[in-house]
């Protein structure tokens, strides 16, 4: 390890040390995954005191860069996973793309009666309709990475079998249950908003209250245009990006209850499904 600059003017050893470690990481002696010294080992390397190496912790783990595991250690975090904007796809589906393994852990399973009290994202279906509401954490390589909370049809749930058991399975996948039977998401909307981490989910996300985090609301419809999923997922900022490509050239062609949208950027082809009522500007946000 390097010297650190004890002189009067020299930032603080913690920042020092932080900035050293992040070094470190974005140079390749940690990698993803890894784990990093102990505190106590740490601070006997570079002869500051475990306090110092602590708050040299903290400014990295509200950074994103690293990932507390109690019980196990300090590891680096991993990548973000990047989702394309212009895909209708599963968190399952991002994460195997990437080589990674994904999976869940199911931390609620409601039934919605029809005379039940209903909070916004329930709410998104007819009074006249059933819910089933899952509350999930979402891992990438077994760092938790989202918590999902998914509102569906109860009818549907039925229909593919989704007792409580076959859903708290961890290698689930809510969209190849879906389409087991038929019915997995053709069109979608979905909008994104920074908010700060609620007290309840910061325990599961292993982040700090009031840490950002990405919160994206879907509403999925199958091939009828009928809403079949509502889901209000909330993800670690550093861990999950959402990219997409522009262009100003945009050629729409009707397909069924769909429009598909042909994106041509430098070459590039992006293909995305837009639901009709969008179009229409009809749709929620």
């Amino acid at each position: 390890m390097p010297m650190l600059d004890r002189g009067s003017e020299a930032a603080p050893l913690y920042a020092q040390v932080a900035r050293l470690l992040a070094a470190q990481i974005a140079g390749g002696v940690y990698g993803a995954g890894d784990l990093l010294p102990s505190e106590p080992g740490l601070a006997k390397e570079l002869g500051v005191s475990r306090a110092t190496i602590v708050k040299a912790f903290d400014t990295l783990h509200r950074e994103g860069l690293i990932q507390r595991q109690q019980g196990r250690g300090t590891f680096v975090a991993p990548r973000p996973k990047r989702h394309s904007l212009s895909e209708l796809t599963s968190f399952t589906s991002v994460t195997r793309s990437d080589d990674a393994i994904p999976s869940h852990r199911l931390i609620s399973y409601q039934v919605i009666g029809l005379g039940d009290e209903r909070d916004e994202l329930v709410a998104s279906f007819p009074e006249s309709v059933e819910v089933v509401l899952l509350g999930r954490i979402r891992f990438v390589d077994d760092v938790a990475v989202g918590f999902h909370r998914t509102a569906l049809p109860a009818d549907l749930v039925a229909r593919a079998g989704l007792s409580e058991a076959v859903v708290a399975a961890t290698d689930f996948s809510l969209y190849q249950a879906l389409e087991s039977i038929g019915q997995r998401p053709w069109s979608a909307e979905e909008s994104l908003r920074a908010v700060p981490c609620p007290a309840a989910m910061a325990e599961h996300l292993a982040v700090p209250e009031g840490a950002p985090l990405m919160q994206v609301r879907r509403l999925s419809r199958n091939r009828s245009g009928e809403l079949i999923e509502v889901v209000d997922a909330h993800y670690v900022g550093s861990l999950y990006e959402y990219h997409t490509e522009l262009s100003s050239h945009l050629r729409n062609e009707k397909e069924g209850p769909a429009h598909e949208v042909n994106v041509d950027d430098r070459g590039s082809h992006v293909r995305a499904v837009v639901a009709e009522r969008l179009r229409r500007g009809s749709g929620r946000g």
